[in-house]
């Protein structure tokens, strides 16, 4: 795969450093990587022009932007990630050679692994230390590789400004065409963990936004399908000190999940 396949885009709210980091590590293997700045405040513009400045559009508006300028730019695929996501130079430096060099035919979404001290409520997203790329229902969207047919598929997103679900529909319609949706167990990023209570306006955006599309209850019940098989692991993630949880959860997980 040429890296002029490929539109890279980092979403920063507040996490100038890590953005500006990671533009620095992704910029000279891809033609197009920019950064987009929702509202962080951050002047003059630290990477020679490639930041989109934007007023707090939440996740959705930096998404919406993102996949603006890979239509625009006629990209099959657009790699994001947010600026919370840490990722090691080493890992980064895999993670380029992986895109540059491999294959993605027939996969509509890609992700690195976590490692054992991220936040993530889908449990296969845990690193099983297979040292392959391995196939799974569905991935969430701190990051990640998306074919274009996938990323068109989220627009248009003005009625779900905080974004949540549109990972759902990223991994459904994937696996909806026959394209394949996978973690990469040859490396793995940390993510912190956000606000995790119930937050009722961003869950009724997300339902109405699900329910526009013509297969809006499959959708959910894709959803409600994945939280039960993901079930045992909210014991575990819940709890503010998650990290001293999950050492005990995963090799148990790990164990059952050998291969």
């Amino acid at each position: 795969m040429k890296k002029s396949n490929i539109f890279v885009c980092i979403f920063n709210y507040h996490a100038a450093a890590n953005a500006e980091f990671l533009y620095r590590e992704l910029k000279p293997a891809f033609d197009d990587c920019h950064i987009i700045d929702a509202d962080s405040g951050e002047r003059p513009d630290p990477c020679d022009g490639d930041t989109v400045y934007l007023p707090n559009v939440f996740y959705s508006g930096m998404m919406h932007h993102a996949i603006t300028m890979a239509q625009k730019g006629n990209y099959p695929y657009m790699f994001f990630i947010c600026s919370d996501v840490l990722i090691s130079h080493e890992a980064l430096e895999q993670l380029k050679h992986i895109l540059l060099s491999e294959s993605f035919d027939g996969v509509g979404v890609y992700c690195p692994s976590h490692a054992d001290d991220s936040y993530t409520w889908a449990a296969w997203s845990y690193s099983r230390h297979s040292g392959k790329r391995r196939e799974v229902a569905f991935a969430e969207g701190m990051l990640g590789l998306y074919a274009r047919p996938v990323y068109e598929k989220l627009e248009p997103l003005d009625i779900n400004p905080h974004g949540w679900g549109l990972d759902l529909v990223a991994c459904f319609y994937a696996r909806h065409w026959g394209l394949r949706c996978e973690i990469d167990d040859r490396l793995s990023i940390t993510h912190p963990k956000g606000d995790v209570h119930k937050n009722t306006l961003a869950r009724r955006e997300a339902r109405e936004y699900l329910m526009r599309y013509p297969e809006g209850w499959k959708i959910r019940a894709y959803w409600v399908i994945s939280s039960i098989r993901n079930a045992t692991i909210q014991l575990f993630i819940l709890p503010p000190s998650y990290r001293k949880w999950l050492r005990f959860y995963l090799p148990i997980y790990r164990f059952f999940h050998r291969r």
